[in-house]
């Protein structure tokens, strides 16, 4: 990166910390994009941190390029800041507000706070060729057509029409459940189980996939509204 750039970008073992600390965040914000724009095949699908410096964001503007990320396909996960206001926003939008510490520095960190599971959210359609795969639980608002696929190791939750290729548990989490409006899925796995070609009929609801006892389930999400 040059000298005069707003941004600097390194590799950490989460993923990629964009440190973007100085000038107007109207410029810094649209600078992040523009690259992330030009180096779309290095950018698709990576989780980062943006360490906005002592700059105070709105929740507005903090889901503002959380959203236009993950049009890009790129999930924000955390964002530093020395703002208390900006690390409350952050937080209440379920963002990270600092980076895990490693084992090996030999630090117990105590934290009087509820654990919270991550989720990446992406709030756009996916088409046919794109693909998302995070270690975090998946949520999609919108349709993921035939053609399309998505994986966590996690749950799957989509406020939508399911028709690609959904893999929920990949790491072997059997335990994790596949959600969607119209679950139509072109190929369904959770854990090790790959689900057998589901014809459907009838009314649509919307439905739960998971493993019980080894056997494919598929439910009413709310049985109550049936």
């Amino acid at each position: 990166m040059e000298k005069d750039t707003l941004i600097q970008i390194k590799g950490i073992r989460e993923g990629l910390l964009i440190s973007a600390q100085s000038g107007s965040w109207s410029k810094r914000k649209e600078e992040i994009l523009k690259l992330v724009h030009e180096k779309a095949s290095f950018f698709n699908g990576a989780r980062v941190c943006i360490d906005t410096g002592d700059t105070l964001l709105r929740v507005t503007e903090i889901t503002n390029i959380r959203d236009r990320l993950s049009d890009q396909g790129v999930f924000l996960w955390a964002v530093l800041s020395q703002s208390e206001i900006t690390r409350s926003n952050a937080s209440t939008l379920g963002l990270d507000t600092r980076l895990p510490v490693k084992n090996d520095d030999k630090e117990i960190v105590i934290k009087n706070e509820v654990a919270r599971e991550r989720a990446v959210y992406i709030h756009r359609t996916m088409r046919a060729g794109s693909r998302v795969e995070t270690v975090d639980h998946l949520i999609v608002k919108g349709d993921v057509n035939p053609g399309a696929e998505i994986i966590s190791a996690g749950n799957i939750i989509v406020w939508g029409k399911l028709k690609g290729s959904a893999v929920a548990g990949s790491e072997g989490n059997n335990k994790s459940i596949v959600c969607a409006l119209e679950l139509r899925p072109t190929q369904l796995r959770i854990g090790e189980f790959v689900f057998p070609p589901m014809p459907r009929k009838g009314k649509i609801f919307p439905e739960i996939a998971s493993i019980i006892n080894d056997e494919f389930k598929i439910e009413i999400w709310n049985k109550e509204k049936r």
